[in-house]
C-alpha cells in the first residue's frame, strides 16, 4: 500500500467518524430535549431560566 492511498484512507476514515459523532450527537440533544419536556409536564424539571410556560 503505498503512501498515498494510506493517507487517503485514514482522512476518508477521520471525516467519517466525524460524520457519525455529529449524527449521535443530534440523536442524543433531541432525545434530551423530549425527556425535558416529559419532566416539564409533570412539573419535575424546574429550572430558573426557563422562559416560556407550554400550555
Amino acid at each position: 500500500m503505498s503512501e498515498i492511498s494510506l493517507l487517503i484512507l485514514i482522512v476518508v476514515f477521520i471525516i467519517l467518524l466525524i460524520a457519525i459523532i455529529h449524527f449521535y450527537d443530534r440523536h442524543l440533544v433531541k432525545e434530551i430535549n423530549l425527556y425535558e419536556e416529559r419532566l416539564e409536564k409533570k412539573g419535575i424539571f424546574k429550572r430558573h431560566f426557563i422562559k416560556k410556560k407550554k400550555k
